[in-house]
């Protein structure tokens, strides 16, 4: 009977590591599915899941800007559990101090810094030679202030930035909206030195990576990135054409009210009338095409760019890895030749470099994983919401065209 029971026993033990196996087997299986080639971990132990990081404050950028100068104030309301707790004042180098304290003040390597926006034309030269590019080199028309785009833009970078499970806890961030006055800023200067540990950091991107994950990961970036930084530049194109065609509605409204003619004669009469048709159909089209343009530049121009420069972030952020490997593996060269006076020093040295080394890959590759995922959703969804407002303008245009051609067949002739 004992025996029996033994077995019995044995059986559901036997029973438990299979399943236990397979548990096993499909976690790591979904990890692979995830993006990382090997689904190993660069040797350091993989920190547990957390729970979704919540963010402690919301951003809402409002319209109400100010502009002295070229000196530009933006709005910011700031809640806290649905309720506003405050209502701030922040210039464009404000922003700029905040990226530069996030970047500097980071509590660990291997995040994926969300990128600034760049800053918008303030004074008049600049304005001139951005209007340039948008409407031609012959123009002469200047385009108006886009504060509705950087309301847009800073909002996004605050919101990234907030809803970073690390970088969302940056006090120098939570200063930066909870206290009235601007925190203050020091001009950021790069030196000599820190050009040059750039360029030596730089000369390290060529070494290849010890895994596979993060090899792939970056030979993905170098293929990446010029392709996206070309539909950018394309699209911008887009937005630039777009903008020049307006213009020129613009001038032939312009051109048709000035051919009206006296209506003492009855053709003349008619004449003016199809013409006031038309020109009105002309000045509803420009309307239509500026507001078309405007909102097509924040729907995808400015997703495109985002995560164009948040590319860039990422490649900083797998150059620094690189480098620390680097290190980690001079560090183990110079433990096997150091000599037993020095092999303390040269193991404790070893030791610094693995546990940073390690510690990066293990929030890298989380932070790849995120990255990714997030670079898609929002992609794919701007590019369906593109998409669907292309017919519905294209509908609005028709609309519009159809009306006029009723009234112009109408008008007796």
């Amino acid at each position: 009977m004992e025996t029996k029971q033994r077995r019995w026993v044995f059986y559901l033990l036997k029973i438990e590591l299979i399943q236990a196996y397979w548990r096993i087997a499909a976690s790591s299986s979904l990890t692979m599915e995830e993006g990382s080639a090997s689904g190993a971990s660069s040797g350091a132990s993989s920190p547990e899941p957390q729970e979704p990081f919540s963010p402690k404050y919301t951003v809402r950028m409002s319209d109400r800007v100010t502009k002295d100068g070229e000196s530009v104030k933006f709005t910011l309301q700031v809640s806290e559990n649905g309720l506003t707790v405050q209502m701030l004042e922040r210039e464009f180098e404000d922003f700029e101090y905040l990226e530069h304290c996030v970047i500097t003040g980071q509590p660990s390597h291997g995040l994926i810094i969300p990128p600034l926006p760049q800053r918008s034309a303030t004074d008049p030269h600049t304005a001139e030679i951005q209007s340039k590019r948008l409407m031609g080199k012959e123009s002469k028309t200047l385009i108006a202030d886009e504060f509705h785009k950087d309301c847009h833009q800073l909002q996004k970078y605050l919101e990234l930035l907030l809803s970073h499970p690390v970088l969302g806890k940056n006090e120098r961030l939570h200063m930066f909206l909870t206290i009235k006055e601007a925190p203050p800023r020091t001009k950021v200067k790069k030196g000599i030195m820190t050009k040059l540990s750039n360029s030596l950091d730089f000369r390290k991107s060529s070494y290849p990576d010890c895994e596979e994950f993060f090899q792939k990961e970056r030979d993905w970036v170098a293929k990446y990135h010029p392709a996206i930084n070309n539909t950018a530049d394309a699209f911008n194109k887009i937005i630039c054409a777009q903008y020049r065609v307006s213009h020129q509605l613009e001038q032939l409204v312009t051109a048709f009210k000035q051919s009206s003619m006296p209506n003492s004669e009855l053709h003349n009469k008619q004449f003016n009338i199809m013409n006031i048709l038309f020109y009105d159909t002309l000045d509803n089209l420009k309307g239509q095409l500026e507001k078309k343009t405007a909102k097509e530049e924040i729907m995808l121009g400015s997703v495109l760019n985002l995560w164009n420069n948040y590319i860039d972030s990422e490649n900083n952020m797998l150059l620094d890895r690189t480098s620390l490997m680097v290190d980690y593996q001079s560090c183990n060269r110079a433990l096997d030749k150091a000599k037993p006076n020095r092999k303390e020093a040269a193991e404790r040295a070893k030791k610094e470099a693995e546990l940073a080394f390690e510690e990066c890959s293990d929030v890298a590759r989380n932070e790849i994983k995120k990255f990714q995922r997030e670079r898609r959703q929002e992609l794919q969804a701007s590019v369906e919401q593109y998409v669907e407002y292309q017919l519905t303008t294209a509908k609005a245009v028709l609309k519009t065209l159809t009306t006029t051609l009723t009234q112009i067949k109408a008008v007796s002739l």
